[in-house]
């Protein structure tokens, strides 16, 4: 069969991760872990605009998205946050490193290894991509977990996934790069979400696409409910006492609150698994001796030229009248089209400025103003009726899909 290639050694592998400064100490961690149990190089991707950086050759390679030719870059860093922008490249990047390697492995910069990359090649002989689900066992059908997450932000977890160098592979990589270059957006309300929701859909096409139900690959917070851990050895984890624990992965992770891995143990809230908070409590150590290596910086892609700082609504909105301006424009020139673009329709924002995403744990702090946002509502459901409030409440959701209401803006 086309898809089954010759053994794969590790050493014909490229594994690789993308992030930004920020997250640089994270994936320096992962790069240790790498070299300490496949004795690799990490191939590490940096989202930002090149700066001098210490020396990591001894356990990783960094290279720098400025220097991998990728079309109108500075456009889709304007467009994309970080989250976006880094998911948006990763099948590119990919198809790149398949052009002198035999397969290749992605990892989130925030995970760890505990074992060999091994049994992920032992997929890969015979597959020509490996992904893994977010978890397993459906949720409990409770108001406060079900499988409501997965159907919102897809059914596998993109902070791994494997390829070999079969057309197969090929295939999937270059139809999934073309929809995350353009539409690599956390839109959830519209369907979209970054560069995973899109894999959801893969397997219609891809008949090669191999489900890994392998326990130990992608453990990670959200999943700990149906994987329990128990040490074995010095170093080496179990999962549910059958699979090795391959790399977990540490999201959202929280320096002062290593006890986060049990409170998001979805379906036993409330019970703590010593051996959970030890591994949290090991990777924070190691997270702080890599932190004090890496020069802290923003990220550069959030600020124009004059150092005004580029929001999301600005980045939606220059999305919409992006094809409208000159070709090969500088978006990030504060005198260029795009800031005369920002000004006209009140975008700019603050010099050295910085957005941080609301989540449900802000409620709380935010009650007041919330009071005071029903109460609006409800003179406004008696004014217009039941009917017409329904109407109005999709077209406030509509509405804040930006990039696609051109007439908000002023060109």
């Amino acid at each position: 069969m086309e898809n089954i290639i010759t053994k794969i050694k590790i050493s014909e592998v490229a594994v690789f991760t993308v992030c930004n400064l920020a997250y640089l100490p994270r994936a320096l961690v992962l790069a240790e872990s790498l070299a300490r149990y496949d004795n690799i190089s990490l191939r590490i991707v940096l989202f930002d605009k090149k700066v001098v950086l210490g020396d990591f050759s001894s356990v990783a390679d960094i290279l720098w998205i400025e220097d991998l030719g990728v079309p109108n870059l500075d456009q889709m860093a304007f467009m994309y946050d970080i989250i976006e922008f880094s998911t948006s490249l990763k099948p590119f990047i990919s198809l790149k490193f398949l052009k002198v390697s035999k397969a290749v492995i992605f990892l989130d910069p925030d995970t760890c290894l505990f074992d060999s990359l091994f049994p992920i090649l032992e997929d890969l002989n015979n597959y020509p991509i490996v992904l893994t689900p977010h978890y397993t066992t459906p949720q409990p059908n409770n108001p406060s977990e079900s499988d409501l997450g997965m159907m919102r932000f897809g059914s596998f977890n993109l902070g791994f996934f494997a390829v070999n160098s079969s057309l197969e592979a090929k295939r999937f990589l270059e139809w999934w790069s073309v929809r995350c270059i353009d539409y690599s957006l956390m839109e959830s309300q519209f369907g979209l979400s970054t560069d995973q929701k899109w894999v959801a859909i893969a397997p219609c096409f891809f008949p090669g696409i191999h489900v890994s139900f392998n326990l130990g690959y992608n453990a990670a917070p959200w999943n700990t409910f149906e994987r329990t851990l128990s040490k074995v050895g010095n170093e080496r984890y179990e999962i549910n006492k059958t699979f090795p624990l391959v790399f977990f992965h540490f999201s959202n992770f929280d320096y002062s609150d290593t006890q986060y891995l049990n409170k998001r143990a979805s379906s036993e809230i409330g019970v703590s698994y010593p051996v959970l908070k030890k591994i949290g409590d090991e990777y924070a150590a190691k997270l702080k001796e890599k932190s004090q290596l890496v020069l802290k910086a923003p990220y550069s892609f959030d600020y124009m030229s004059d150092g005004s700082y580029i929001s999301p609504t600005l980045r939606r909105a220059y999305a919409a009248v992006r094809d409208e301006l000159p070709a090969n424009h500088n978006p990030f020139d504060s005198m260029g089209p795009v800031g005369k673009f920002s000004r006209k329709n009140f975008l700019v924002g603050e010099a050295g400025g910085k957005y941080s995403y609301p989540g449900f744990k802000e409620t709380k702090k935010h009650e007041g103003k919330l009071r005071a946002i029903y109460a609006l509502m409800r003179i406004t459901l008696r004014v217009v009726g039941p009917n017409r409030f329904y109407d109005l409440s999709k077209l406030l959701v509509y509405l804040s899909l930006y990039r696609k209401n051109r007439g908000l803006w002023k060109l």
